[in-house]
């Protein structure tokens, strides 16, 4: 079956007789400002909050024929709308014909395919997701790792990324990474930082304890380009998940 497709929450439609009919439209998000009039002056003033607004994301799809004997059009709808609506919250979304990124989604309205006949499918309707703003890089998932003081990473991007960041070392460490530095106090074996949700933990055996205490200063994001990673104290190595991402 050569149809496109789509993986959502780790399932792809075709584990579902469900094919890309049309796919959403190709669109940038829409960027979070403000516009503020001024009397005696022409125009507006422009305030740039630096966000994104959420994207709808909606994608026409078709259920493919069937054994009708084994199972009916609504039993493989309510299958579709199980595996569509089950999990809470943002859940990774990729297209089959888009290999280097991914989406973070959801589908809160409401789901419904009509029953059609025609010789290759007996079902349509369209999937109505909204998704984060992002478009992830799949690349900028894989871990980078950096051994010796002075290790450079590059952004491919053209949007400043908010890493996690893995530091593995003891005692009394200091980060410098590009003009931005993180102090860590009394690391024993590991401490994570995840700037995008601006938490710091440690992760013992799948066991998560906060570390927020032993942090100082902003965790930083990676500029465009080239960062470079420098340190003062026992380090042995960073693991560094870049979480590259476009529009």
């Amino acid at each position: 079956m050569t149809e496109t497709y789509f993986v959502f929450n780790d399932k792809s439609s075709l584990d579902f007789n469900l094919a890309v009919r049309e796919r959403a439209s190709y669109t940038a998000a829409e960027r979070n400002v403000e516009y503020i009039d001024v009397a005696g002056r022409n125009g507006s003033l422009l305030r740039d909050k630096g966000t994104f607004k959420n994207v709808e994301e909606p994608i026409s799809c078709y259920l493919f024929a069937n054994d009708r004997e084994v199972k009916n059009i609504r039993e493989e709808a309510t299958a579709v709308f199980n595996w569509l609506k089950s999990p809470p919250g943002w859940r990774k979304l990729y297209y089959s014909d888009d290999e280097h990124y991914f989406m973070k989604a959801h589908v809160p309205q409401s789901l419904s395919f009509n029953e059609v006949f025609y010789l290759f499918f007996v079902g349509e309707g369209e999937i109505n997701f909204i998704r984060k703003p992002e478009r992830w890089s799949i690349a900028g998932q894989n871990v980078v790792t950096i051994t010796e003081s002075g290790g450079t990473i590059y952004n491919p991007e053209l949007y400043p990324s908010f890493p996690r960041i893995k530091v593995f070392g003891t005692g009394n460490i200091t980060l410098y990474i590009n003009n931005k530095t993180v102090i860590l106090k009394e690391v024993e074996e590991s401490i994570i930082l995840d700037s995008e949700m601006q938490n710091s933990y440690i992760d013992r055996d799948g066991f998560i304890l906060p570390a927020n205490n032993q942090v100082q200063n902003t965790l930083p994001t990676l500029d465009v380009g080239a960062t470079t990673f420098e340190w003062a104290g026992n380090v042995d190595k960073i693991e560094v998940i870049p979480r590259w991402w476009t529009l």
